[in-house]
């Protein structure tokens, strides 16, 4: 499932998802930035999120219960 969060520069969400990410105990697998886009691969209790960022959005890419979890956590959806 593929779901997008916010808007690139929305500090107020950015941050909420990302104490969200922390309280569920996300591990840092893997970073890359490739042609104006950064992706993270990230481990939530065995499985994997994969968040993209750029210049427009920030979005993530996993399991759908997994990322249905993670627009819950956030209350962002």
């Amino acid at each position: 499932m593929r779901a997008d969060i916010c808007d690139a520069d929305d500090a107020a969400a950015i941050n909420t998802f990302r104490n969200s990410l922390r309280r569920m105990g996300v591990k840092l697998l893997d970073k890359d930035w490739t042609l104006g886009v950064n992706r993270h691969v990230l481990d939530i209790d065995g499985e994997l999120l994969t968040v993209f960022s750029d210049a427009w959005s920030l979005d993530i890419e996993g399991p759908d219960q997994l990322a249905q979890r993670v627009l819950r956590e956030c209350e962002l959806r």
